[in-house]
């Protein structure tokens, strides 16, 4: 399935999603209207429409333009050594997280409110993260024994169990940064390890 659901200017688009994306987090999904985003962007409607077919159409490209950019910053952490490798991987989703907060939230909380062809789709990226955290997981207990007799699944969804409720409790404005946050959460999922990690 394409994520294009409209010819707008990409940078317009990206825009148009972030802006969405604030609503939806403070408003909820079903209580946003198109004319609300239109209104928050300082455009008509029928100009919003040229960007953005419906509201479905923006949640499902937000949510996919979400798990792109997760994914890219993963796959950017390429230490040959498999637990820093793995604690680059944590920095990296937290501060992509972080970074664009209310886009992701939106993404991971309204999921059920995509189409079954859509949902099914940012289902199958989601499942091509797990794997790629999966196989990282798994090199770290190969080479050091680390979380020894459980299984590479159950290490993982606690990971991003932790990882991804982040965007439910940091507040730009408090006194951590993403990258303090991220590099606690090293310590405290991989206790006693190198601090080589470095992005």
């Amino acid at each position: 399935m394409s994520t294009q659901a409209g010819d707008g200017v990409p940078g317009r688009r990206e825009e148009i999603f972030g802006v969405a994306a604030e609503i939806f987090w403070t408003k909820g999904y079903h209580a946003t209207s198109m004319n609300d985003v239109a209104d928050a962007m300082g455009m008509r409607k029928p100009s919003l429409y040229h960007h953005v077919k419906n509201k479905e159409t923006l949640l499902y490209e937000m949510s996919v333009s979400s798990m792109h950019h997760i994914i890219d910053a993963a796959l950017s952490a390429a230490n040959p050594d498999p637990e820093t490798h793995l604690r680059e991987i944590i920095i990296r989703h937290v501060e992509a997280l972080l970074m664009d907060r209310s886009r992701h939230a939106t993404a991971l909380v309204e999921l059920r409110s995509l189409s079954p062809e859509q949902r099914q789709h940012v289902t199958s990226m989601r499942r091509s993260y797990d794997k790629l955290i999966d196989e990282a997981i798994g090199a770290v207990q190969t080479e050091s024994g680390r979380w020894s007799g459980m299984p590479t699944h159950t290490v993982r969804l606690a990971l991003l169990g932790m990882l991804n409720w982040t965007v439910f409790w940091f507040r730009p404005e408090g006194p951590e940064t993403p990258e303090h946050i991220a590099r606690e959460f090293c310590r405290i999922f991989m206790p006693g390890g190198s601090e080589r990690s470095s992005p």
